[in-house]
């Protein structure tokens, strides 16, 4: 029983951390545009981690709102 527990528990986090990956890669596929709309709904502080995500990746583009 322990043992499934912990291997359901590492599946979930691999699972998230994929997820994660994804999010941040469709970030960085942003046209420059999509990025600004997308950094101009979460400007509000503090900022969720979507929208740190945003904003690096505009830091990293030489872009700002």
């Amino acid at each position: 029983m322990l043992k499934m527990r912990m291997k359901r528990f590492t599946d979930r986090g691999d699972r998230a951390v994929q997820r994660l990956t994804e999010i941040r890669a469709s970030i960085t596929n942003l046209s420059n545009d999509d990025l600004l709309d997308l950094a101009d709904i979460f400007k509000a502080k503090p900022r969720p981690p979507i929208g740190d995500m945003a904003f690096d990746e505009m830091a990293r583009r030489d872009i700002s709102l």
